[in-house]
């Protein structure tokens, strides 16, 4: 069930990088959505797709606006594919971006949805990643979007296909959650952790083959 937009200011820890997206490494817009090049990228043409507005996670959209995010996710993928091939969606949905602790719930705070998109993978087996729940398994977005109930944290993953898979999360999880994982598979492990290696080469590589 969809939950009302936070409109309401707050007063924030850290400066939001998702609320100003008036940025040079923007590659595709919607009314509601951007797709920007990200900080720290494990692989080149690693993205964030962003809500323009605060909402909790991208579960918690409004129908319609639910219907543009299934749209302007597919334009990203086919904007990556023909560099970088097909391309795995995340989300940790229900947690601050601009808070660096460790989060136990739902935080009233700068909860703005963001996906994370990893170019050139095409499935993340999210069920044996994290075992600790039973991963419930859907045809489409739209699908997760109308019947995933869970009013928690959760961690989507959207394969190459537009299949998904979503976990509520119970109890602590280490931020940066897909990035480790995709760091590790790659053999980067290292690269997880953006702050020590922002990689500003390859996110200008990726803006040059975007434009």
């Amino acid at each position: 069930m969809a939950m009302a937009h936070v409109t309401s200011a707050v007063q924030l820890a850290e400066p939001c990088f998702l609320c100003q997206p008036d940025h040079p490494w923007i590659y595709e817009t919607s009314q509601h959505f951007v797709a920007m090049l990200g900080l720290g990228p494990i692989g080149e043409g690693y993205s964030l797709i962003a809500a323009r507005d605060h909402v909790p996670s991208m579960l918690d959209l409004e129908p319609a606006e639910a219907e543009e995010l299934a749209e302007f996710t597919q334009r990203v993928r086919e904007r990556l594919r023909p560099h970088y091939g097909e391309a795995v969606v995340t989300e940790h949905g229900r947690i601050a971006p601009c808070l660096t602790a460790y989060a136990r719930v739902f935080e009233p705070h700068c909860l703005h949805a963001h996906r994370l998109v990893f170019a050139g993978h095409t499935r993340v087996d999210l069920a044996a990643s994290y075992s600790r729940v039973k991963a419930r398994r859907y045809q489409s977005f739209l699908e997760a979007q109308r019947y995933f109930d869970s009013e928690g944290q959760y961690l989507y993953s959207e394969d190459a296909d537009g299949s998904c898979e979503v976990v509520p999360v119970h109890g602590p999880l280490p931020r940066q959650f897909f990035r480790r994982l995709i760091a590790s598979r790659s053999g980067n492990p290292h690269l997880s952790d953006w702050n020590v290696y922002p990689q500003f080469d390859v996110v200008a590589a990726a803006q040059r083959r975007l434009s």
